[in-house]
């Protein structure tokens, strides 16, 4: 509920929320009760008293009592454009048997014509295990009725095409990449699985394209729809087709919705255009919420599919090497990334592809006042622990990554791994306790995008929800107050905004989340169901159902 008064003042409010518990985030006062907003930045916090002197004849004021309010949610790793176009078709997410992965495509199939592409997305590995022949189109010709047919598998480093759709793309037989990205191919030709991205990108793009408007809508519904859940901003790290021209209309059209923080990903064939790219980009953002924020790079790919880089292969022989044919080629991509003003934010998940990270930023820092970061970070070994601290590098990591694999290691992650290995899984809390920075997000569309799933899971080390279920690797597990900036004054800190973002601190952005109860009290299982109440992006509403 609202209400307004006439009060007047020269320096009058336009928004000032009383009655609340303010996790301010701000060191110097932990928790207010009171805020005052003027022109999307924060005008004071305090208690009543410090805010009254802000409500003017045009100020709205809320009372949220039994409220808490908490800097803006900000999801550290998104690829909202690109989850967008993959995730249409035949869901498949959870169909982690071969049966029940062709009835969906089968079920999907029958509502097309008999040319149409049959899409999926959300592909469990596991659906394929035991088959003799892994991600075959053998195995799914048939459930498409012969049609073309593009997978996305779950971690979308690898895509499963039919014998048609490979036909459509032209795909027949290896070919050589500018990467590690691979067509693999038995006996026959192509089996259908393509692994990593330009392997995924060529197969792709036979697929009809979604329509440009389509799109739009769709990435600002999930913007919305993450409102709703609390988000004020997006850290976007992909460049895949039609992302520039998505993010750029709705930034300029205004309605993008919330703050995006962009890193266009620089693949190894495209080094010698990055600072052409970086220019280009620069002049096509403009101003509004939309930022260019970083440069993206794979220093590797995913575990799952083989395409890691680990100090020693996995246990299927797979997953060691680098994602670059010639590594040094990274280190000349960052430097001029660097030399125009822009961080590296860099995909490592293996050991051995952050500690070359890590050792490539000791060589080439980042520009002043922002930090190169490690996206996802899912094997370290103990020397690399306090090197994020000591070369003030950011963690970017992802807990609901976790909830694929299970405590009893018989997932495909951690046989791929190993034992050995799975003790040193998303040591996020080992970072932290060494002084580092930990960012949290979610990776969507390779995970949900709620975040307080990923607050819950950052705590419990498990899906929240399931508490039968063991923790994996409950030593790593942080604190709610450590989950809470992960996604605020550590996402803050990572975009190198921290100096007026990610607080609620007078002068700071107004991007506020009002949840019904204090996120850092309620158990880490109540958390992943907590309602959010309001969400403000420069102190505009963005989501209002509770106040």
């Amino acid at each position: 509920m609202s209400s307004s008064t006439d009060t007047s003042t020269s320096l009058a409010a336009d928004l000032v929320i009383v009655d609340a518990r303010v996790l301010t985030q701000d060191p110097a006062r932990p928790v207010a009760t009171a805020v005052a907003v003027r022109d999307g930045r924060i005008l004071a916090v305090g208690d009543d008293a410090d805010v009254r002197p802000h409500i003017g004849a045009r100020t709205e004021v809320v009372r949220a009592a039994g409220h808490t309010v908490t800097p803006g949610l900000i999801d550290c790793h998104q690829h909202p454009v690109l989850g967008s176009e993959m995730a249409r078709g035949a869901d498949l997410v959870g169909a982690d048997t071969l049966d029940e992965l062709r009835v969906r495509l089968a079920a999907h199939a029958d509502t097309l014509g008999p040319d149409g592409w049959v899409v999926g997305y959300g592909g469990e590995y596991g659906a394929f295990a035991g088959t003799g022949v892994g991600l075959h189109r053998d195995l799914i010709d048939e459930a498409v009725g012969g049609r073309p047919a593009f997978l996305w598998m779950s971690d979308a480093h690898s895509a499963l095409m039919s014998t048609e759709g490979l036909r459509r793309a032209g795909i027949t037989g290896p070919r050589e990449f500018e990467d590690r990205a691979e067509i693999v191919c038995d006996d026959r030709g192509p089996t259908g699985e393509l692994h990593e991205q330009a392997a995924t990108s060529l197969g792709h793009s036979a697929v009809p394209p979604m329509d440009g408007a389509e799109l739009a809508a769709r990435v600002e519904e999930l913007f919305a729809q993450q409102a709703a859940l609390g988000v004020t901003g997006v850290h976007v790290l992909d460049d895949g087709p039609g992302t520039a021209e998505t993010l750029t209309a709705l930034n300029t059209s205004g309605r993008l919705g919330m703050r995006v923080r962009w890193a266009p990903w620089c693949p190894p064939g495209a080094v010698d255009n990055l600072a052409q790219r970086i220019s280009e980009l620069r002049a096509a953002v403009g101003d509004g919420l939309l930022r260019l924020a970083a440069v993206k790079f794979f220093a590797d790919g995913a575990i799952d599919g083989g395409g890691a880089w680990l100090h020693e292969p996995d246990c299927c022989g797979q997953s060691h090497r680098s994602q670059w044919k010639d590594v040094t080629r990274y280190a000349d991509a960052v430097a001029i990334a660097a030399a125009n003003g822009l961080p590296a934010w860099t995909h490592a998940i293996g050991d051995k592809a952050v500690a070359h990270t890590l050792d490539t930023y000791a060589h080439v820092p980042a520009p002043h006042g922002t930090r190169h970061r490690v996206e996802h970070a899912e094997v370290l070994q103990d020397a690399e622990i306090g090197r994020f601290a000591a070369l003030d590098v950011v963690a970017s990591m992802q807990p609901t990554h976790m909830d694929w694999s299970l405590p009893d290691h018989s997932d495909n992650w951690s046989t791929r791994v190993g034992p050995e290995r799975c003790a040193l899984a998303w040591r996020y809390g080992d970072i932290l306790r060494a002084g580092g920075h930990v960012a949290l997000g979610s990776d969507w569309p390779v995970a949900a995008f709620d975040p307080r799933r990923t607050l819950a899971g950052a705590q419990l080390r498990r899906p929240a929800g399931e508490p039968s279920r063991a923790a994996y690797g409950p030593e790593q597990a942080v604190s709610a107050g450590q989950a809470l900036a992960g996604y605020t004054t550590e996402a803050a800190y990572a975009a190198g905004e921290s100096t007026y973002a990610g607080q609620v601190k007078a002068g700071y952005h107004a991007d506020l989340t009002v949840f019904a109860d204090d996120p850092t009290r309620v158990t880490p299982d109540d958390v992943a169901q907590l309602p959010v109440a309001a969400t403000l992006v420069a102190g505009r509403f963005t989501y209002r159902a509770g106040v």
